[in-house]
């Protein structure tokens, strides 16, 4: 090569790399924590797409040589969420990341105060507001389930809308309301619907179990305490605007399996042949033969009532501000069409929540939600006569070969017949409630000192109800009922008015040592009024409730109101002991006007300890623990949810009340309520004894709960004897008492930068014990009066056993040939010596009990109420929940299982539709009734329809046995969640900050051995008392949902 050549390569490598030079930049940046704002030394820093990268100094440093200032960051450190960062030519990087791992720094929410999980000494658990949204439901309560240990979250059915009964630590009153108090926003709140908020706008979900950490709320705080927390505006001078938009689909999963047309054919052959010569006839008329049905597609009246129905849900949110002013908006609308015809829920919720710091020492702030809602649909499981279900499931599943004019068996000339096409009952029974709820807050914080601060707070809720029913002329109502085509009206009107100031004084009192002092007072007036008109005999159903002047025959109206207040002062203090020894002590008291001068005031007091044994040298010295915890409380708390005059004896009249006096009308008054003189609070004394653990720099966190809670003076409907004229009066009788264990365990499985999986588990066991009932009173018992005719008592409670126990009879199978002697003369069947009977005359076939007991406590060869035994306990042995979150890249995905076991149901359904002939000679049955005793068949599970002329069904009075009594349990593939959020570096070409999209489902799959449409199913209307019923219930449905997230 030439020399020229040389020197001329040389000078272009010169070039080509001071050019390379002048393009590279060089940045320098910080990485800090998002939760605390401390550097976070050892983070990872990368170039993305390159190997390029660095890890940040003791002080949380780093500094790179880019070649494009246009550049994507890579951050990531153990135990925080990766995060992406666009250089954009900026030369000073700041980098946030947000924790990953189950901090023992973090908030929680308690009495009128947060404080850190690390201070905490009562029993609090908590659920993020984001677990909640992205759940495919249209309330938070049904997202809720499996979640928190100790919190049992059970469905009374799957009616769209409907609010979930949330109990904490079971039960503790029997005949009274075991909800819990909510708090929304530092607003407490009785009866609080879930459809009157967004779960797009709950910022956290705090349950309060424990009374050291519930006794702040005084006589409303023994059920638990749940607090929900609102997202507010941001305050770091930018504006967020959020969209969630998702759509979906819903549907009904199982169906109860009935009798095909060939077996109901065979059954109604067998039914019509032992009726005479021309019942058989008939049969043979119209019906032929049952070979000629058993080939025959049939008629689903199921399928007919139920369908596939669209879900959708759309939320946007505006959040924005600065250290001085924020501001947070929300817009949410949901719409669920119902999966049985004619039924649905949809709501539109809005919010809006400011702060404005006045002065440096002041800050205003408050806000104003506004919700309607809209219910319709008819009540599924109807009343004691009429029901949905019921008319579905006994519809015959074919029509005969020679029409007789009874579509689905439906005679309407037979004034026996209480079933209706139902269908029809549900595309014409106009149903809807339509509710407008408004919520004010309204508060003042003021520093008077660093140390020293108050709060000023006003509160006011309205909530305005419309309910309207409309029985059009295809009903039963309309057709066949003595109302004719009628309609009804109800408006109820609900306000709350209340003020809640606290002052708190915090400061550390000397080295090592923080005294937090809080003291306050409440006061409520609570009232509410209802008024309701009724109009039958319309002479059309064109207008429905619109105009109920057109019905003959009024009835009066009736309208009430009522009022109740309370006044409230409390205290509280934390003490903190070099971040080692902990106490708080709570004192509250209430006053109720809904008590009796002498009684009104009730005194609620509790107290816990903790000690961070973690922080002792010779714990921290063995290397095991990142945390160690111990908690011990105690506390008093109350429970004033009676009548706002149920304490009080009172006079009333009604249209029935007057009498005649010289030949005119006279209004008369009657005794209508006896009150006990002495009734006051309910109170629940409760012992908690916990343990706070975590392992591996807290990758792994147990929390363990022990507890014991008595509740005395039960509010109780206690029986009186017949002389007073009331069967029952509320008095302060009897105890119950609640002990078990709860554990929570959370784990980081695995902590990659491009894959992560955190799991979370909890259980909980709970034993319900009935320590005393009235005085004298060994045992309560309840007839959940589901059907009319069915009068006998199916649930005790009983001192010495749990609450609400199913109750009836010991099934023995069902009689067989070699029970009887047979007279070949007369063909009579005569019970050999030694077997009982079951009540009523008995043949081969007929149903058969054990005989336990007679008067003497000795078998007395009958069946009768004292054979009556505990035979199924509703309650689950435990009940939990499994989350587990994989993230990979950009995909996440969430897989939750939620369970409960041990727990027994009372399947009526069961009752009603396997008694060949109990309702209805010719009504279809469910399947297993195909396999009835025959002298064919001599099964011993369902009894004959009849034999040798006797029912195989046994009396009125003895139907109830466990027989019918089936195994709850079960484990529900609960919630799945899959989504993909799209890199910053995609979006920020768009201006958009985060996009993610998803596809979710809920209640996919159940695994039981349950008979039923679902077995999370309680609809027993006495509460604690008729717990884990099953008739005729609106069946659950599952969900399947896809969306978008998208901020700006």
């Amino acid at each position: 090569m030439k020399k020229s050549q040389i020197i001329l390569l040389l000078l272009i490598t010169l070039i080509t790399t001071g050019l390379d030079t002048l393009a590279q930049t060089k940045i320098t940046g910080t990485v800090t924590s998002k939760d605390n704002g401390e550097t976070i030394p050892g983070a990872n820093v990368v170039v993305k797409g390159t190997t390029q990268g660095t890890i940040t100094d003791m002080d949380g440093k780093f500094s790179l040589v880019l070649n494009s200032p246009n550049a994507v960051l890579q951050c990531s450190f153990i135990g925080f969420k990766p995060v992406e960062t666009a250089v954009n030519g900026q030369k000073e990087i700041h980098i946030k990341l947000e924790s990953e791992l189950i901090a023992i720094d973090e908030v929680v929410a308690v009495g009128y105060s947060t404080v850190s999980k690390r201070d905490l000494t009562g029993s609090v658990g908590q659920v993020k507001g984001d677990v909640l949204a992205k759940s495919p439901v249209t309330n938070y309560d049904q997202a809720l389930a499996g979640r928190v240990a100790g919190v049992q979250v059970s469905s009374a059915d799957g009616t769209p809308g409907e609010g979930l009964s949330i109990v904490i630590r079971c039960g503790n009153s029997i005949t009274g309301d075991n909800s819990p108090l909510y708090v929304i926003d530092g607003i407490p709140m009785e009866n609080f619907d879930p459809g009157s908020i967004s779960s797009h706008d709950i910022e956290s979900f705090d349950v309060l179990k424990d009374a050291s950490a519930s006794a702040i709320y005084g006589s409303r705080g023994a059920n638990g305490v749940i607090i929900i927390t609102t997202k507010k505006g941001k305050e770091d001078g930018t504006t967020e605007i959020s969209l969630n938009s998702s759509v979906g689909t819903q549907w009904i999963p199982t169906r109860l399996e009935v009798m095909s047309p060939y077996d109901y054919v065979k059954y109604l052959e067998e039914v019509m042949i032992s009726q005479g010569e021309s019942y058989e006839e008939n049969f043979r008329t119209h019906w032929v033969s049952p070979e000629e049905y058993r080939n025959v597609r049939p008629i689903n009246w199921q399928d007919r009532i139920m369908r596939s129905a669209l879900i959708q849900n759309h939320n946007l949110s505006v959040s924005g501000g600065n250290k001085k002013s924020s501001i947070y908006l929300s817009v949410d609308y949901t719409d669920q069409v119902g999966t049985l015809i004619n039924t649905g829920f949809n709501k539109a919720n809005n919010n809006l929540k400011f702060t404005h710091r006045i002065t440096d020492k002041a800050q205003l702030g408050g806000y104003l939600y506004y919700s309607y809602i809209y219910r319709n649909g008819l009540d599924i499981s109807g009343n004691n006569r009429l029901s949905i279900i019921r008319d579905a499931i006994t519809f015959r599943p074919v029509r005969p070969l020679v029409d007789d004019g009874k579509e689905g068996g439906l005679d309407l000339d037979d004034p026996n017949e209480l079933r209706f096409d139902p269908v029809k009952t549900l595309s014409n029974t106009d149903r809807y409630k339509k509710q407008d709820v408004i919520r004010g807050n309204l508060f003042l914080n003021y520093d008077i000192t660093k140390a020293l601060k108050l709060k000023l707070s006003g509160n006011y809720n309205v909530d305005n109800r419309k309910e309207s029913l409309f029985f059009k002329k295809d009903t039963y109502e309309g057709t066949k009922g003595i109302d004719g085509i009628n309609g009804t009206l109800t408006y109820r009107h609900y306000q709350t008015l209340s003020t809640s100031n606290t002052l708190t004084y915090s400061k550390k009192i000397a080295r090592g040592q923080t005294l937090t002092a809080l003291v306050g007072t409440e006061a409520q007036i609570a009232e509410n009024d209802y008024f309701i008109a009724k109009n039958k005999k319309m002479p059309t159903d064109a207008f429905g409730t619109d105009k109920l002047e057109l019905g003959i025959e009024p009835e009066l109206p009736v309208s009430a109101a009522f009022e109740n207040r309370l006044l409230s002062f409390f205290g509280n203090v934390n003490y903190n002991y070099k971040e080692r020894y902990l106490l708080t002590l709570n004192y509250r008291a209430d006053g109720s006007s809904k008590f009796a001068q002498g009684n009104q005031w009730g005194y609620f007091p509790s107290a816990a300890l903790a000690w961070r044994m973690i922080e002792e040298d010779f714990i921290s010295d063995l290397n095991l623990f990142s945390n160690l915890k111990l908690r011990l409380g105690y506390g008093i708390t109350g429970n004033n949810r009676i009548g706002d005059f149920a304490a009080f004896s009172l006079i009333n009249y009604n249209e029935f009340s007057g009498y005649s006096f010289n030949e005119r009308y006279q209004l008369g008054v009657y005794h209508y309520n006896l009150a006990s003189a002495d009734l006051k609070w309910e109170t629940t004394s409760q012992f908690n004894l916990g343990i706070d653990m975590g392992f591996l720099d807290n990758r792994v966190t147990l929390t363990a709960d022990f507890y014991r809670k008595n509740t005395r003076d039960l509010l109780l409907n206690a029986d009186m004897a017949l002389s007073t004229g009331y069967s029952q009066v509320l008095q302060n009788v009897g105890e119950v008492q609640n002990q078990g264990m709860e554990l929570s365990v959370n784990t980081i499985n695995i902590s990659k930068r491009d894959f992560k999986w955190n799991s979370a588990f909890n259980i909980s066991f709970n034993k319900n014990k009935t320590i005393a009932l009235n005085s004298g009173q060994e045992a309560l018992y309840t007839n959940p009066d589901w059907y009319f005719r069915f009068k006998e008592y199916q649930y005790i409670t009983k001192i010495g056993e749990p609450v609400g126990m199913i109750y009836g009879l010991k099934r023995d199978g069902v009689y067989q040939f070699e029970d009887f002697n047979y007279d070949e003369a007369t063909g009579k069947y005569t019970l050999k010596e030694g077997l009982p009977d079951n009540g009523r005359a008995v043949a081969p076939g007929s149903v058969k009990f054990k005989d336990l007991s007679g008067i003497d406590g000795k078998p007395d060869g009958t069946i009768n109420e004292l054979d009556r035994v505990v035979i199924g306990n509703p309650h689950p042995k435990h009940f939990g929940g499994l989350t587990n979150d994989f993230r990979y890249k950009n995909f996440d995905l969430q897989l939750f299982l939620q369970w409960s076991y041990g727990n027994d149901i009372l399947n009526a359904n069961r009752i009603m539709f396997e008694n060949p002939g109990l309702i209805g000679n010719q009504y279809n049955l469910l399947a297993p009734a195909a396999d009835r005793w025959t002298p064919e068949n001599p099964t011993n599970g369902v009894q004959t329809y009849r034999f040798a002329n006797v029912f195989g069904f046994p009396q009125d009075g003895n139907l109830v046995s466990d027989f019918y009594i089936e195994d709850g349990s079960y484990l529900k593939l609960k919630t799945v969640t899959l989504g993909y959020t799209f890199s910053k570096s995609f979006l920020n070409k768009a201006g958009i900050k985060s996009c993610r999209l998803y596809v979710a489902g809920q209640n996919l799959h159940t695994w039981t051995n349950y008979s039923g449409y679902d077995p999370d199913v309680s609809v027993g209307k006495y509460g604690a008392l008729t717990p884990g019923l099953d008739y005729s219930a609106y069946p659950m449905s599952s969900t399947f949902m896809g969306g978008v997230q998208i901020k700006f």
